[in-house]
């Protein structure tokens, strides 16, 4: 069985975008789904993406305050993000959503893990790593 990082190399990174309807339609769509969220920033503006893509919620992020940590395990996916934040306070990690502590600088007031994300976790206890990582950023 293939890696979700091989399936997403060899076939869905070159099309994501154009899968969920192209860049702009997506970005819509996200800002909408932080619409419904009530998130504008309160406090440090930190917002961690954990599974970024190309920016669908990234860059709706940026543009209401936020300075942005965006991880995926997807080079791709993320020098297309980069092309499409321009100067958006965004910085792009190429890593295991696992890993998203070891990236942050500071603590962010919001944590998104938006889509099927989480469904990439291989186990039970990686998914309580996760949740752990994610309350312990945010107990601030």
């Amino acid at each position: 069985m293939r890696s979700t990082a091989d399936h997403y190399t060899n076939l869905l990174a070159p099309l994501y975008s154009w899968m969920v309807g192209g860049v702009d339609a997506a970005l819509a769509r996200g800002e909408a789904e932080l619409d419904s969220l009530d998130l504008p920033p309160r406090g440090t503006a930190i917002a961690v993406d954990l599974g970024a893509g190309f920016g669908m919620h990234s860059i709706p992020l940026a543009r209401r305050g936020f300075s942005v940590v965006a991880v995926d395990s997807n080079a791709e996916l993320l020098r297309e993000l980069q092309a499409n934040a321009g100067t958006l306070p965004i910085r792009a990690v190429e890593a295991d959503l696992l890993d998203f502590p070891q990236h942050m600088a500071g603590s962010p007031e919001a944590i998104l893990c938006m889509g099927d994300t989480l469904t990439h976790l291989s186990s039970k206890p990686a998914i309580e790593s996760f949740f752990s990582n994610v309350a312990r950023a945010l107990a601030y």
